[in-house]
C-alpha cells in the first residue's frame, strides 16, 4: 500500500528521483599566478611548511580567460544536468539528447551535479584579498589567518565521492586551422614501473627499455622541459609519481633541486601517510620517502591503492586501447562536443574542431580522485575558429558536455558514423562492486 502511494505521489507531483550518480564539474584555475609563491602559490608542503609550486593561472588571450570561460561553461553545463532532477526538466534534457541518438532506456535518470570550485578570484577578491588564491589551490593550504590546514579541489573533489569528474581546460599551443581539442591523460602504476626497472638496469637493458617504450602507446609524452626528450620526461614525471623530486636529464640521477612534494599526502583522503611517517621515513633505502628512484619501494596504503585493480581500469587498456575509463570518457566529451557543433549548425563534419592525440604526463586530478575522471582540453585558443567558439558559444560546448556526462552514466544509443560519440556507458558495477566495497566511496574512509 505504501509502494502504492508513493508511486502515485511520483507521477502527480512530479517528485524528484532518488540520485543514482554524481558528476563534479572541475572547471581549471580560478586564481592568479602572483609573486611570491612562497604565499601564493601551492603544493604545499606540511613537513617544510613552504609551497613548492607557483599557482598556475591557466591561458588567456585577447578578452579570453580559461578560468572564467570553463567555469561559464560549467554552470551552463550543470544547468542542463540539474534538469534530470524534475519532470518538467527532465522532458527539456530528454529533447536535447534525441537530437544526439536515442535514449537506452527510454526514461531520463536522475543526476546531481557540482561544481570543483567558485568563480575566479576576481568575484571574491575584497574578501579574500590577502590570498586570492585561496579557494582554488588544487592541493590543501594553510589559512593565512588562522594557519588551520584547509582542503583544496581535489580534496573537495573526493570528499563528494563521485563516479565521475570531468575536468574542462583549453591550452595556448599548436592547432589547425578548423580548432582543436584533446584529452589528458596518465598512465597506471604499471606503466611507471618501467622507471623502476631502468634506474635498476645496465645500459644495453636500458636501451632496450627506452627502445620498448617508444614502440608504446604511452610514447607520445608531453614535454615540459626543452632539456628533457619524451623519454626522459616520461622518467622525470616518474621520479616526481615515485619520490617527489625530478630526475635530472639522464633520467637516472634525482635531481635535488626540483622537488614537487609527496603529492598523495597533499590531500584528504585515506590514502595519504602522516608527517610522522614521512619524517621518520625520509632518505631511507628501500622505503617509500627514499631520495632516489634506485633505492624506493612501494609501501604504503597509497602504493597499494596504485597498484591494485581499480586504478589500471581508470588508466590503463580499456576501450580505447589505452589510457583505461578515464581516455575512453575523454574521449567521448570531445566526441559529444564536436557533435554538438554540427547538430546546432555552427559547422559540419569538415570544419568542426579536430580531435588530437592525447596529451600525457603525471596529471593531479586523474590521478589523485576515486572517480573516472575524463580531463579535456577542449579548445585551442592559436586557432582563429576555436578563439571564436570560446567567446560565442560556450552553450554548445556546455550542451556536449552535458550529453555526454550523462551518455558515459547511462548510455545512448548513437547513429554509428566515424565522427559520432560511442555512447557506450562506463562499466561501473565494476568498481561498485569490489568485496573491499565501492570505491567511488570509500576515498575518505580510514
Amino acid at each position: 500500500m505504501l509502494i502504492r502511494f508513493f508511486l502515485l505521489f511520483v507521477f502527480i507531483f512530479g517528485a524528484t528521483p532518488a540520485f543514482t550518480y554524481r558528476v563534479v564539474l572541475d572547471p581549471g584555475h580560478g586564481g592568479r599566478d602572483l609573486i611570491p609563491y612562497s604565499l601564493y602559490g601551492d603544493k604545499f608542503d606540511r613537513r617544510t611548511g613552504v609551497y613548492l609550486d607557483r599557482f598556475r593561472e591557466g591561458a588567456r588571450v585577447r578578452g579570453v580567460w580559461e578560468f572564467e570561460v570553463m567555469y561559464d561553461i560549467a554552470q551552463k553545463a550543470k544547468a542542463l544536468l540539474d534538469k534530470t532532477t524534475t519532470e518538467e526538466g527532465r522532458r527539456e534534457f530528454k529533447k536535447i539528447l534525441q537530437k544526439y541518438g536515442k535514449i537506452t532506456n527510454g526514461e531520463i535518470e536522475s543526476i546531481e551535479t557540482f561544481i570543483s570550485r567558485p568563480a575566479g578570484y576576481i568575484e571574491s577578491y575584497f574578501e579574500n584579498r590577502d590570498d586570492p588564491n585561496s579557494r582554488f589551490r588544487l592541493y590543501d593550504y594553510p589559512n593565512q589567518k588562522t594557519g588551520a590546514l584547509e582542503m583544496g579541489t581535489i580534496s573537495r573533489i573526493n570528499a563528494l565521492t563521485p563516479e565521475l569528474v570531468i575536468t574542462l581546460h583549453l591550452t595556448h599551443t599548436h592547432a589547425p586551422s578548423e580548432g582543436a581539442m584533446a584529452t589528458v591523460i596518465t598512465p597506471a602504476y604499471k606503466t611507471y614501473k618501467t622507471a623502476l626497472e631502468y634506474v635498476q638496469a645496465n645500459k644495453t637493458e636500458r636501451k632496450r627499455l627506452s627502445n620498448n617504450f617508444a614502440k608504446s602507446v604511452w610514447a607520445n609524452w608531453f614535454i615540459f622541459d626543452d632539456r628533457y626528450k619524451k623519454f626522459s620526461s616520461f622518467m622525470a614525471d616518474a621520479f616526481i609519481y615515485f619520490i617527489g623530486f625530478w630526475s635530472k636529464p639522464n633520467g637516472v640521477q634525482t635531481d635535488y633541486s626540483r622537488f614537487r612534494g609527496y603529492r598523495h599526502n597533499l590531500v584528504t583522503w585515506q590514502y595519504a601517510d602522516s608527517d610522522a611517517i614521512v619524517e621518520s621515513l625520509y632518505a631511507q633505502n628501500g622505503e617509500r620517502y627514499a631520495t632516489n628512484l634506485i633505492s624506493f619501494e612501494p609501501k604504503g596504503k597509497f602504493w597499494e591503492r596504485e597498484k591494485a585493480e581499480p586504478e589500471t581500469w581508470r588508466r590503463e587498456g580499456g576501450p580505447e586501447n589505452f589510457g583505461g575509463d578515464n581516455h575512453y570518457a575523454g574521449m567521448e566529451i570531445l566526441r559529444f562536443v564536436r557533435n554538438a557543433f554540427i547538430v546546432n549548425g555552427v559547422d559540419t563534419q569538415r570544419s568542426a574542431p579536430k580531435i588530437l592525440k592525447p596529451y600525457i604526463s603525471t596529471w593531479a586530478v586523474p590521478t589523485y580522485v576515486n572517480a573516472v575522471a575524463p580531463f579535456v582540453e577542449i579548445a585551442h585558443t592559436v586557432s582563429k575558429r576555436d578563439y571564436l567558439r570560446m567567446a560565442k558559444h560556450r552553450k554548445i560546448y556546455a550542451e556536449g558536455v552535458a550529453v555526454a556526462a550523462y551518455s558515459l552514466l547511462y548510455g545512448l544509443s548513437t547513429p554509428h558514423t566515424k565522427m559520432a560519440a560511442k555512447g557506450k556507458k562506463i562499466d561501473l558495477a565494476k568498481y561498485e562492486n569490489l568485496a573491499s566495497g565501492n570505491y567511488f566511496k570509500q576515498v575518505t574512509r580510514n
